[in-house]
């Protein structure tokens, strides 16, 4: 495993909503300001309460002797979150008054990200972290190619200016299903193109210095197909010498497993950040175990998504048949 960002730091703060902007029919990027937070890297995550700050934690819920519990908390009859919701880094600034601004792109999907999407400025909530190992910027490669589906393209968005500020050179990849479900804004002067070929297309990786390829799975915008397809098309058209290139990647499972094929193939080394239910954020309850290569009889052990990752190199992965 690669010496990956991380930091041993972590504690629970306020943070005050300042934007809560709609990005597209299921996408929102939430703005937070906080008076303090620890030192983080691209590919750490944060547990956000998804009640307002000061809300009474869920009570205590008895289990009698014989028969089954009897619910009644109103927390529990309105299907108000009672763990934590994990969301990637999307951003970060320090600003000259010493206050820290993070972001934070998520997709509503249920009780908790429809609390989110709620959010006015000037709203509290409680932000668990930073957790979880980031992703390493290699020094010896100077070009880094970032491939995102969906949700996953946020926390590409920081690594983007993470590797700007390396002097790499960057292309990013973005797929979504359709492009009204694209979580990015794209540049009307610059449309994607329907080949392979990167342009400052994407405002968000344009901001850091990155040229995009948009892929879709109907073909609304971009190219037409699946991210990791373009992703291999530009590679082969394009030549990209091996032992300059990095990968970097986020998205759903079976894009990220395909990706890791392609750059095992091409002998290019790729972190994953992998999405998984993370409930407590620190290996506790573990829930978001991994199967990883090692030296034991069975040849692979259990890590946990929340602690030793959600980044880990593709070669040390053991993918479910």
């Amino acid at each position: 495993m690669s010496d990956r960002a991380t930091s041993r730091l972590r504690g629970i703060y306020q943070a005050h909503v300042t934007a809560n902007d709609r990005i597209c029919p299921e996408h929102y990027r939430l703005r937070l300001v906080l008076s303090q937070f620890p030192p983080s890297a691209p590919g750490q995550f944060v547990n956000i309460r998804c009640a307002r700050a000061g809300a009474p934690a869920p009570a205590e819920l008895p289990w009698p002797r014989a028969g089954l519990p009897r619910p009644g908390q109103p927390e529990l009859l309105r299907r108000e979150p009672l763990l934590r919701r994990p969301f990637s880094l999307a951003g970060r600034r320090d600003r000259a008054d010493g206050a820290i601004e993070l972001e934070i792109v998520h997709r509503v999907v249920g009780p908790g990200t429809d609390f989110l999407a709620a959010l006015e400025t000037g709203a509290v909530v409680e932000v668990l972290g930073p957790l979880g190992r980031g992703f390493s910027v290699l020094p010896a490669r100077p070009r880094a190619a970032l491939v995102g589906g969906g949700v996953g393209i946020a926390p590409l968005l920081y690594l983007a200016g993470a590797l700007r500020d390396a002097d790499k050179r960057i292309v990013a990849f973005a797929g979504a299903r359709s492009a009204r479900l694209l979580p990015l804004r794209l540049n009307t002067e610059e449309p994607p193109a329907r080949q392979p070929r990167p342009n400052m297309c994407a405002q968000e990786f344009a901001a850091r210095g990155a040229a995009a390829v948009i892929a879709t799975d109907d073909g609304s915008a971009g190219v037409a197909g699946l991210v990791h397809e373009a992703f291999q098309q530009w590679l082969q058209r394009t030549e990209q010498p091996a032992e300059a290139l990095a990968v970097y990647a986020c998205g759903p499972e079976a894009m990220l497993r395909a990706l890791a094929d392609i750059c095992t193939t091409a002998g290019i080394p790729c972190q994953l950040a992998l999405e998984r239910h993370m409930a407590c954020g620190m290996g506790t309850c573990q829930g978001c175990a991994v199967k990883v290569k090692a030296d034991t009889p069975a040849g692979w052990a259990f890590r946990l998504a929340c602690k030793d990752g959600p980044v880990f190199d593709a070669d040390e992965l053991v993918w479910e048949s």
